[in-house]
Formats: C-alpha cells, structure tokens, sequence
C-alpha cells in the first residue's frame, strides 16, 4: 500500500510539472521573491520540517541543507513554470525535496513526506491517526471534511487525511 501511495503521488507530481512545461513564461519579468521574507531569510518561526537533524526551512537556500543532507536516492528536473530556470526535486527515500531558482540560486520550494520512515518534528508521520493530529497540532487547521490546512507567514503546512488515517504531509513555501 505504501509503495503503490509514493507510487500515485510521484506519477501526480511528474504530471503537475509536465502540465506547465509547454508554456513559457516572458523573459522580460522574473516574479520576485515573497513579500514578507526573501528567500535567503525564511521565517524561524512558519512550519518547518527537520530530518537528521536538519532543519528545512521553505525559502531557505537549498545548497547547504541538500550537501548536510548527502546524495539523495534520486533527482529530476524541469523547466520552471514559475520562475527563470529549473525546479529540482530530490527523492531522500521517505521524503521528496524541491527547490526554485531565483537568479541562479535554488531555494526550499516543498518537502512531501512519502511514508512511516519519516515524520513531522510534533510525531506525526503516515499512517498517524486524526486523534494524534489533534494532539499535535490542534483542531483550528480541519477544514471540516479531510484535511489540516496550517498556514505559516512563509510556508503552509497541510496533512491529508483518508478514512481517520493521515494519508499526505506537505509542507509549501508561500510565494507572492
């Protein structure tokens, strides 16, 4: 069940970034940085994700966290659909890692946790069930059918859930 969950996933992911690959953005204008923070000062205190003692901040500059973090089990990329160059995505095995460029620099775009190996710094991980969610995180993020929706000032934080069981986390950098 889980393989074929990073499975579906994967094949959702590849596909969102195909649907943007044939149209190009003008080369006259790059979209700026959020207007809240640059992407060289994430915000400390938006939702962050560690693994192996590495803090991944969204916005953060992503070279120092991918060479702490070591080679991943995978990489691909594709021509940004937002911004001037590539967005990268680099599978650590339990999570996936993307980045966006901004003037030749990669940046934390979105942490996907894939399955059990991996888990929020509250505890929760896939296969966590709403009640542990709850006790986690609270209950003012339910958007009353099946899902946690927590926004940060520069990330947001979402875990899905199927039949009580969390079934997706996702953390997002917000981009203006």
């Amino acid at each position: 069940m889980k393989k074929l969950f990073a499975l579906i996933l994967a094949l959702v992911m590849v596909l969102t970034m195909a649907a943007c690959g044939g149209e190009t953005a003008p080369e006259t204008t790059e979209p700026k940085a959020p207007a809240v923070l640059g992407p060289t000062q994430p915000d400390v205190n938006s939702w962050k994700y560690t693994v192996r003692g590495v803090d991944i901040l969204m916005h953060a500059e992503a070279a120092p966290i991918l060479k702490a973090l070591g080679d991943p089990v995978s990489f691909t990329e594709e021509a940004s659909c937002a911004f001037t160059g590539l967005d990268k995505t680099y599978n650590y095995g339990g999570f996936f890692l993307q980045t966006y460029p901004i003037d030749g620099v990669d940046y934390v775009y979105s942490v996907w946790l894939m399955d059990d190996s991996s888990e929020t710094p509250e505890g929760i991980y896939i296969g966590a069930t709403q009640e542990e969610v709850e006790a986690a995180y609270g209950t003012d993020g339910f958007n009353g059918d099946n899902a946690y929706i927590m926004a940060g000032t520069t990330s947001i934080l979402t875990i899905i859930m199927d039949e009580g069981v969390v079934s997706s986390i996702q953390y997002d950098a917000v981009i203006e």
